[in-house]
């Protein structure tokens, strides 16, 4: 979906404003990441994120609509325009988007983006009464909130916006135990985090299987969690 962001001028009051188009929010947080982390400190020094959808440039430094740095441009070519928001005529009003951000490091609920009442769920999490190699499943009823982590962050980058092409590492928040993949497929807790784990596995990397059924027969509300090349999309909630 075409993901729109506002791009205001710090300079002064009167220099140009834009809207940032991108072909998909996740090309907008890629798009955020090669600009700063650029190596021409130009760009990174003048370009600001302040929000999902809004960001800040100084154009005595550098205009987030004119980048020729080829770490940024070449790369987003055809993915991204910019249109001059006029001074003289109405304010043009984006679609604002109730957005969680990607921040590494923050806790989430994991949840169906098909089914947004089935949430990702470790028993015994609350509490933290989970023991290594117990599986996580997915749940109408109950829910757990997990921390969403690049796997190797530092300092340096904390409160980085993760995206698709990031390792990552998924841990319970009450006790330190890590995501992992078991032999089955299936998708358990762990002392040592999973490696391999994308930002991008989220889009289809995990997938569920038919509802359990209990002693007598019976459907229950829990369906079990695998690692799969071809799942559904999951979002961080």
């Amino acid at each position: 979906m075409v993901y729109y962001a506002y791009i205001d001028d710090i300079s002064d009051g009167s220099s140009p404003r834009y809207i940032a188009v991108f072909a998909s929010r996740a090309v907008a947080d890629e798009w955020w990441r090669g600009v700063s982390t650029s190596t021409n400190t130009k760009y990174s020094d003048s370009i600001r994120r302040v929000a999902p959808q809004f960001f800040t440039h100084d154009v005595s430094k550098a205009s987030a609509a004119s980048i020729t740095d080829t770490q940024v441009a070449s790369s987003f070519f055809g993915k991204v325009f910019f249109r001059l928001l006029p001074s003289d005529v109405g304010f043009s009003v984006i679609p604002i988007l109730d957005l969680v951000d990607h921040v590494s490091g923050n806790l989430f609920f994991i949840r169906s983006k098909v089914s947004p009442n089935e949430y990702w769920y470790c028993p015994g999490s609350s509490t933290g009464n989970v023991t290594p190699n117990s599986k996580v499943y997915v749940s109408c009823t109950e829910r757990t909130r997990f921390r969403v982590r690049l796997i190797n962050e530092r300092k340096d980058t904390t409160g980085t916006i993760m995206i698709g092409s990031d390792d990552i590492a998924i841990t319970l928040t009450s006790t330190n135990l890590s995501i992992r993949v078991s032999r089955s497929g299936h998708l358990i807790v762990s002392k040592n985090p999973e490696l391999g784990l994308k930002f991008s596995d989220f889009v289809n990397g995990f997938g569920v299987a038919t509802p359990l059924l209990d002693n007598e027969g019976h459907r229950e509300n829990v369906k079990e969690l695998f690692k799969t090349d071809d799942g559904e999309e999951w979002e961080l909630a």
